[in-house]
């Protein structure tokens, strides 16, 4: 197979959105999942797996 020669520029921005996105993700991950203060809810536990699943943590807004 050959290989393709991109431009530098073009790579630079390719790693550049790739900082933005991790970039992001790490801030999603700090946030609280609302922005108003909200209970949090238990998650379901199936029989089929024993795994809890689907709950929340309550939100400080």
């Amino acid at each position: 197979m050959a290989e393709t020669a991109f431009p530098d520029d073009l790579r630079a921005a390719q790693i550049r959105l790739h900082q933005a996105t991790a970039e992001l993700a790490a801030l999603c991950e700090r946030l609280p999942w609302s922005v108003e203060p909200t209970p949090g809810w238990p998650g379901a536990k199936p029989p089929h797996t024993g795994e809890v699943t689907s709950g929340r943590q309550a939100s400080p807004g």
